[in-house]
């Protein structure tokens, strides 16, 4: 039995609509639907069975969530996004064990799994009766497609879950469990374990700055730093004075005669040794300090030494890396232009295909259909063109093809989308063509 789906929002919900007419009341009342529309079992998609003009309905709700489709199209899955989806996925396997239910009714498909759009938690789809669906290797297939191929961890996961997926006898949640463990030796040590290292191999100590009779780099030594010396040899010329007016100014037994001159002698050299100590260490502080800004000097400008030559590579390269950058259309029209001092007129770029155009926009936009799909929301890093309006959805709507034509298609907007006058209804895919009019919110595109 083939299950047919349909997308329906009211003003502030949005659902996936299932058919099970050709269910048996037995089945309708029976143990899997009551636990699925209890809401127990997390990560699973709020269900509802309702009777709507003779018909019966599955009803799972969706509102602030899009399919693992829409959410993964422009940008593929990272491996940290995936490695989320997969807990996702375990934590619902191991609801669904609890309460003695198999993955049998999970629907495995990228449209049938959505995506909460503010945390990132993935949802799954649960039809607790028989009917059509995919194998799970078919869905790792289209996993794979929605990976993101400039991420290395996350190709890694993809191909491992394809892999095991085609083992006989293995069980979604053990699979699930192998993946992970895979990608996480490799990332992160297991605690209370000390890793295995081959000393010969895994560490190689670089002794090149070791004299020859194998001392190593004399290290900077420990004591006081070159101005907390400095206070010392003004505080010991303090005491040095005060020791000095006493003498002065009172009568001394000799004994104290003698300490005070000790207490002198010791303070006025004591004194000497840090001011002397103190100021070598200021001017080597200094020199050290200047070396490491002269260091980072060089290493933000490396040509920097090479100024004085004016035949050098180098200060030719800075030299163009200093200039300002300016686009032309044509190299050739623009020095044809400077030699005869003329203006020319640049060419706008002819792609050979259609464009969309704002008309009513605080400011203009210009979304070329050359790159398809183009899906088109405010929400960075979840759309390819981002367009900041209050009227337009985090993700809007998406424009692909379908053979020779070009497709448009409502994502679950608030504010729909519409071609000429009239709206689309959600993931319908509606053929357009040049001359249409194309209502994304409030703001209108004409397409040329």
């Amino acid at each position: 039995m083939k299950v047919e789906y349909k997308y329906y929002k009211d003003l502030k919900h949005s659902y996936i609509i299932a058919s099970c007419n050709d269910v048996s009341e037995e089945e309708l009342g029976g143990y899997k639907l009551k636990i699925a529309e209890n809401g127990r079992i997390k990560k699973l998609l709020p269900v509802s069975l309702r009777k709507i003009d003779l018909e019966q309905l599955l009803y799972y709700e969706v509102s602030s969530m899009v399919s693992l489709g829409d959410r993964f199209s422009s940008k593929g899955m990272g491996a940290e996004e995936l490695k989320s989806f997969l807990r996702d996925m375990k934590e619902m396997l191991d609801g669904l064990s609890e309460y003695l239910l198999g993955e049998e009714g999970v629907l495995f498909d990228i449209e049938n799994i959505y995506v909460n759009i503010s945390s990132g938690e993935c949802r799954f789809m649960y039809y607790p009766f028989d009917g059509e669906q995919k194998s799970f290797a078919d869905f790792t297939e289209q996993l794979l497609d929605l990976t993101d191929h400039d991420d290395e961890g996350a190709i890694e996961i993809a191909y491992n879950l394809c892999e095991l997926s085609k083992e006989e006898g293995i069980l979604l949640p053990q699979l699930i469990d192998e993946v992970l463990k895979e990608k996480r030796s490799i990332e992160e040590p297991v605690a209370g374990k000390e890793p295995d290292y081959d000393e010969a191999d895994e560490f190689d100590y670089d002794y090149e700055d070791d004299d020859e009779d194998g001392e190593y780099e004399e290290k900077e030594p420990r004591g006081l730093k070159a101005r907390s010396k400095l206070i010392f040899a003004f505080l010991f010329a303090g005491v040095s004075a005060a020791i000095t007016y006493v003498r002065m100014n009172f009568i001394l037994s000799e004994l104290e005669n003698l300490l005070s001159i000790g207490v002198i002698l010791v303070s006025v050299g004591t004194g000497l040794a840090a001011l002397f100590t103190g100021i070598r260490d200021l001017k080597k502080e200094g020199f050290r300090s200047f070396k490491d800004r002269d260091e980072q000097e060089f290493d933000d400008d490396e040509y920097e030494g090479y100024e004085d030559y004016d035949d050098s590579p180098a200060r030719e390269f800075k030299a163009s890396y200093k200039a300002p950058i300016r686009i032309t259309s044509s190299v050739k029209d623009v020095e044809r232009a400077a030699a005869a001092e003329e203006t020319t007129l640049l060419a706008e770029e002819d792609t050979g295909e259609m464009t969309l155009y704002s008309r009513n926009a605080d400011k203009t936009f210009r979304i070329p259909l050359d790159n398809l799909p183009i899906t088109i929301g405010k929400l960075e890093g979840y759309v390819d063109t981002v367009i900041k309006d209050m009227s337009i959805s985090r993700i809007h709507c998406r424009f692909s093809r379908e053979g020779e034509k070009i497709v448009v298609s409502d994502l679950g907007s608030t504010n729909g989308t519409y071609k000429n006058g009239l709206k689309l209804g959600p993931k319908v895919k509606v053929p357009i063509e040049e001359g249409d009019e194309i209502k994304i919110g409030r703001i209108c595109f004409d397409l040329r």
